[in-house]
């Protein structure tokens, strides 16, 4: 028995942590802006959370980046990891120009299929 609760206590912390992983890139505080025609996409795999704050900076899962380091992290993220897929979130009082960078560096990465997080509206 003593084996079984053990087993049981492993597989817990390995799903919370595997769980709060996950979850770091969208821990970014957002305003997100609202959009009555959005749609999530059924496969959200291979999607890797960038985070854009009003004041221009970037976070690329949970890792603060600056707008000169964004480049060089999404590149090797594609060299790893070919198949990477990007999901742009920011703020809804972010300048257009900054999310234009970020789309820039994922172009130049070689990563071209990108959705943006919105909330859904009525």
């Amino acid at each position: 028995m003593a084996p079984m609760i053990d087993m049981v206590f492993l597989l817990l912390v390995f799903f919370m942590t595997v769980s709060s992983i996950s979850q770091a890139g969208s821990r970014v505080e957002l305003d997100l802006p609202e959009s009555t025609s959005s749609e999530v996409p059924d496969d959200l795999s291979n999607r890797v959370m960038l985070s854009v704050q009003k004041d221009g900076v970037f976070f690329l899962g949970g890792e603060k980046l600056k707008a000169e380091e964004l480049g060089p992290r999404l590149d090797a993220l594609h060299e790893r990891f070919p198949e990477i897929k990007l999901r742009i979130r920011a703020d809804r009082e972010t300048a257009f120009a900054d999310v234009k960078k970020a789309m820039s560096a994922a172009t130049k990465a070689g990563i071209s299929d990108y959705i943006y997080g919105t909330l859904q509206g009525e």
